[in-house]
Order: C-alpha cells, then structure tokens, then sequence
C-alpha cells in the first residue's frame, strides 16, 4: 500500500515538472484518473515535505479559486535517477587511460578531499568519541554505519558498514574500495584494518583502528 502511494507521488512529480506553469488539482485529477481527494493527500504530502509548492491562484467559475502547484528543486532531486551506469562508464574510462594503480591514487585523492570539511564536525579529542562520531557522519552520507566494542578493551570500537553505498561499482572496480578506507585513516589520523568487505562477498564492511 505504501509502495503504491509513493509511487502515485511520483507521478505527481513528473507531471509537475513537464509543466512549466504548473498543474491544478482539477488537472491532476484528470491526468492520474484518481478522486480529488486521493490527488488532495498527495498534495498535502508533497507540500509539507517541500517537494511542491502553490505557484499562483487560478480563477474558478464556481466554489473557491483553487492554486496551481509547481514542483520544487527538493522535487526536482527526488524523482528517480540512474547515477550507475555514468559512474561505472566513467571510472571505466579512467582506468583505461590511468591504469589500475593511478586510479585507486586518484580515488584517494577524492577522499583526501573531503576530509577537511568532515574533520571540523569531529569534537574532542578522545579517539573513541571520534569513531562514533565518524560512523554519525557516514550516516549522513548513506551508510548503514554503526560502532560495536572491541574484543579487548584496550582496542578501539569496530566501525561496521551494513551496505555499500557503490557496491556494484566496487565489485567490478575494486579501487573504489581505497575511498572509504582513505577517508577514516584520515579523518582519524590512524591505519585501518578492512576486515571485511562486502563487495569481496562479506556480509558487512567492518573497519578495524590500530591504537596508534
């Protein structure tokens, strides 16, 4: 049932943004051969999670004068895209011009990167305070990331990933594996031990810090 409303709000979205002036609730109606008040809760969904916003009133021959709704750039950002198929067709590309090695630098680089403006949400300076904080921050990024203790207690927390945000990219480009490895080192300012890894078939990626 959910699966079904969610895929009604979508089409709602692509209406609105094949219409530069936007769409009525009368033209909805009409267009998704639905009731005006399923098109009415689409709407309310929509609006409050600033995905559409009224645009401008139009005028009515009866009743109240009903508002014309557009799509936002929230919207815009949420209809379905294909980001894989570029990705994969671009990294292949590098790896044909770079070679194996030079890419899995250059993925590093791109890490590197992103590091500074991570670092400055890091707060304190106790290590382990700062592997949860990172797995928060993996979070943000679309990581399933969580913290689990170590074995000894004179270990750091296990930082464990419970999907790959690119695993297909990772299983037929293993370099891409170097990104989220850089990332921690450098974020944490110690080696990790990739203990397990999805796209080699684990369950989980789970990332062990040395003490030092």
């Amino acid at each position: 049932m959910f699966e079904q409303f969610e895929n009604r709000q979508h089409q709602v979205l692509a209406l609105l943004q094949q219409s530069q002036s936007g769409l009525t609730i009368e033209d909805l109606v009409t267009r998704l051969e639905i009731s005006r008040t399923a098109v009415n809760q689409h709407m309310v969904a929509l609006e409050r999670d600033g995905l559409i916003k009224k645009s401008t009133q139009q005028k009515s021959t009866g009743g109240r004068p009903g508002w014309s709704y557009q799509i936002t750039e929230e919207g815009i950002n949420r209809l379905p895209k294909q980001y894989s198929w570029f990705s994969e067709l671009l990294l292949n590309t590098l790896k044909e011009e770079l070679g194996s090695e030079r890419l899995e630098a250059y993925v590093k680089k791109v890490a590197t990167s992103l590091v500074p403006q991570l670092q400055e949400q890091l707060q304190g300076n106790d290590p382990n305070e700062h592997i949860h904080q990172v797995a928060k921050l993996l979070q943000s990024l679309g990581y399933q990331a969580q913290t689990e203790a170590a074995p000894s207690k004179k270990k750091l927390p296990i930082l464990t990933a419970h999907n790959c945000v690119y695993h297909n990219l990772a299983i037929k480009h293993p370099e891409v594996c170097a990104f989220d490895i850089t990332l921690l080192e450098e974020l944490l300012n110690r080696k990790v031990d990739h203990q397990e890894c999805m796209a080699k078939g684990g369950h989980a990626c789970r990332f062990v810090f040395s003490n030092s």
